[in-house]
């Protein structure tokens, strides 16, 4: 049903309208996984891997309606107080899949679009067991920073943060950026946080490390005054078609989750958002029951 309304608002403009309200907040666009579409078909439980032909289609839809900014493009216009063109987004991709390498980068390239792509740095390394997925290795990690995408971290091991001894937040955010300055050199480093999950106190130690931001996975765009340490962003589907990928950029999804009753209170800015029934509720992205992002 939730594609049969987004098909019709996208035919009607309402979504332009919708658009056009959130025109000057920049909207983070979360992806995981871009797969080839001769690939044999996965178990795809949690909505993940994008095929490059639905792929094709979301990018040549932010071309035609949106400016596509560099995450690094958006902190400095916020230090700088400098305005950014309205409609700007920014693409990002999680856990660091080879797929990145070998399908989405070139799909980018061709386009000549930034992204940001966050790490897992044990898995560049192969130390932690990929069940049954290929993630990206350093050499494959540098090639993608001197092609100019941004590498961002995701820890070193995907834990959830909140749960780990305050040592072991130490040691998850410093030793990942740590890694990635090494292989790359003295670089702008953005964090995600893996499941969306952060503190208070863990966001203010990831800033005094030196990140030069945060994600969570709280659904919505991000206007002037957004923390840094606390940004929201928009995850897609994988099979999210035009229609609803339209409806997720504008806005739509966010002003209906923001209508609907908030469980956990003030805590709900940290939950996660990657679990199946995220995608495929109508601005349902903040459910807590995700085990992947």
């Amino acid at each position: 049903m939730k594609k049969y309304l987004f098909a019709l608002f996208h035919a009607t403009r309402v979504l332009n309208l919708v658009s056009w309200v959130n025109r000057r907040k920049v909207t983070i666009l979360s992806y995981h996984s871009v797969v080839d579409d001769h690939d044999p078909l996965r178990r795809d439980r949690y909505k993940q891997h994008l095929p490059v032909n639905l792929f094709r289609e979301h990018l040549d839809y932010l071309q035609r309606n949106y400016t596509v900014i560099a995450l690094n493009d958006f902190l400095s216009a916020r230090r700088e107080n400098r305005r950014l063109p309205d409609y700007s987004v920014v693409l990002t991709f999680e856990d660091g899949f080879e797929d990145f390498y070998t399908v989405a980068a070139g799909q980018l390239a061709q386009r000549r679009l930034p992204a940001t792509a966050f790490i897992i740095t044990d898995r560049a390394y192969g130390r932690l067991p990929p069940n049954g997925e290929a993630f990206l290795s350093w050499e494959q990690i540098r090639e993608l920073a001197l092609a100019g995408i941004e590498i961002g971290s995701h820890t070193c091991s995907h834990p959830r943060l909140p749960d780990l001894s305050p040592e072991d937040v130490i040691r998850e955010l410093s030793d990942s950026r740590a890694a990635i300055q090494a292989h790359l050199g003295p670089v702008h480093i953005p964090l995600s946080y893996p499941h969306g999950r952060t503190t208070d106190s863990i966001s203010r130690l990831a800033q005094s490390l030196g990140y030069s931001c945060a994600i969570t996975t709280v659904l919505g765009p991000n206007d002037r005054d957004a923390d840094i340490t606390m940004l929201r962003r928009t995850t897609i589907a994988s099979d999210d078609d035009p229609a609803t990928f339209a409806a997720r950029v504008s806005g739509l999804t966010w002003w209906i989750s923001s209508l609907r009753p908030i469980r956990g209170g003030k805590h709900n800015r940290v939950l996660d958002a990657e679990h199946p029934r995220a995608y495929g509720a109508l601005g349902t992205e903040n459910y807590d029951c995700a085990e992947t992002t």
